[in-house]
This record gives C-alpha cells, structure tokens and sequence, in this order.
C-alpha cells in the first residue's frame, strides 16, 4: 500500500505547528488564532515538499533524515534569517533566537516526519559520474554569479513595481559591500550546497530535481516563511517579498539543478526507498 504523500503532509504540518506552539509558549511569545491558521497552511507546504523529498530519496532513513534536516533548516530557517538581519528587519537578539528555535524545530521535526513515511530497501544501480575540481570550480563560481544577478534583478524589479516598500526599508538598507558579502560568499554557497544534496540524494530525473529545487529554494526560502503574519513586516511587505523570491529563487533552482548536474552512470551498492 503506497503512503499518500498528501494526507501524510497534513499529519507533518500538524506536528510542526504543535513543535511552534510549544517552542512559542516556552519563550513566551504564543501567537494568536489567525497566524496559527496561516502557519498550518504554511508547514503543510513544507511538509508536502520535504514529503516529496523523503520519497525519492536514496538514501536510507538516518542519512535522509540528516539530509531532511539540513534541507529545512539551511534553506527554510538560516538563509532567510541571516537575510532579514542584515536589512535590520530583525535585531541580532532576534535573529539569534530565531535561528535556536528553527535549529531546535528542524532537528525534533526532521527525523520524525522521515518515520511517517513506510520504507522499504532495493538496489540503486545509478551513480553520479565525478567531475574534475576546475571543472565543478568553474560551475561553482558561475552558480555564484548567477544568483547575485538574479537577487540584485529581482529586488529593483520589486521596488520599480512596488515602491511602497521603499518606505519600510528607509533607514534599513545595508551597505553595498555587506550585502555583496553576505550573498555571494555566505547564502550564495548555501543554496548552491542545497541543491547539490538534493541532486545527489534524489532518485528522479533532472528536470524534476532541477524543478524541485526552484520549489524548495521559492517555498521553503521565501513563502512559506512569509506566509503567517508577524511583527517584523507588515502584510504589505510580506506579500511583495513572497512574490519577488517566490520568481527569483525558483528560477535560481531551476538553473542550478541543470548547472550543477552529474551524467548518471552505474554504480552498485547504493539504495532507493519504495513506497510500501
């Protein structure tokens, strides 16, 4: 009997919004009805995605829970928090709280939601053919560049159309190199991290990998997050954000998983998870 991906998704966005509520009420800051309504709507595309995931992986269950990990915390806690600081939308006490909090509710939910789903072992008779270190050099620091661009393209983009946020971040605005630092040398790599996991641990086609990283990079970095209503952005705000790394990052996942992608060739030892 295969697991339906979509009322197991349901059960994993339950149990997120209990671990948020409980880390919530642990720090004293409870929110109220609307934003745990818009945050179980949010876990559930989580948890669809890390669903999606956990299926197709190759890997057995300790190393597709760390890599479940890694893919939530990086990219659906870390990266977006480290974004939202140096725009001082968040203090460095917030942020560091956030950060403990997303790292406390990745490491409870990752392992448990890779239990949800039943598993079974067969061979896996393809591999990921090497590539030499110039050669990934090359690709690494094109995939770099490639996201600035795409970043800096977004965010004038953004406030051409939508210069109301001009407002919100009067004041805010990092300095130039702060900001090229922090995109090229530290949330750059990190996405570029991401999705060589998920193309070295996923058993499906480029293109969907390559698919399913720009949901990854577009949901778990960007909507999602935004999705519940809180302190820091107005709805306004928010909802502009959404839309800008909601194109941005899709399309950035999309290119690295072409970019960053190995010809598949035999390589026996290595496992798959069926669905039973």
């Amino acid at each position: 009997m295969k697991t339906n991906i979509y009322l197991t998704a349901f059960y994993g966005a339950i149990c997120l919004s209990i671990i948020h509520l409980i880390l919530s009420a642990i720090t004293a800051h409870v929110p109220d009805f609307n934003t745990i309504t818009w945050g179980l709507f949010a876990n559930y595309l989580v948890a669809l995605l890390l669903g999606f995931y956990i299926i197709n992986s190759n890997q057995n269950t300790l190393k597709t829970g760390i890599s479940v990990f890694l893919i939530y915390f990086l990219i659906g806690h870390f990266n977006i928090l480290i974004e939202a600081y140096i725009f001082n939308v968040s203090t460095r006490y917030e942020t560091g709280r956030e950060i403990w909090l997303g790292l406390i509710t990745a490491i409870v939910f990752s392992p448990l939601y890779v239990n949800f789903f039943s598993s079974k072992k067969k061979p896996l008779v393809l591999g990921l053919e090497k590539r030499s270190p110039l050669k990934w050099l090359g690709r690494i620091v094109a995939g770099d560049f490639i996201y600035l661009f795409l970043y800096i393209l977004a965010g004038f983009t953004l406030t051409i159309i939508y210069p109301k946020l001009l407002e919100f971040y009067e004041g805010k605005l990092p300095s130039i190199t702060l900001l090229l630092q922090t995109q090229l040398f530290l949330r750059g790599f990190i996405f570029m991290g991401v999705a060589f996991l998920i193309i070295q641990t996923m058993n499906v086609s480029t293109f969907k990998r390559a698919v399913f990283i720009g949901l990854v990079f577009a949901i778990l970095g960007g909507i999602a997050p935004l999705i519940p209503p809180n302190d820091l952005m107005p709805a306004y705000v928010r909802l502009g954000h959404a839309f800008e790394v909601g194109i941005s990052n899709s399309a950035y996942g999309l290119i690295l998983g072409y970019l960053l992608k190995s010809k598949m060739i035999a390589q026996p030892g290595r496992f798959v998870n069926e669905m039973s």
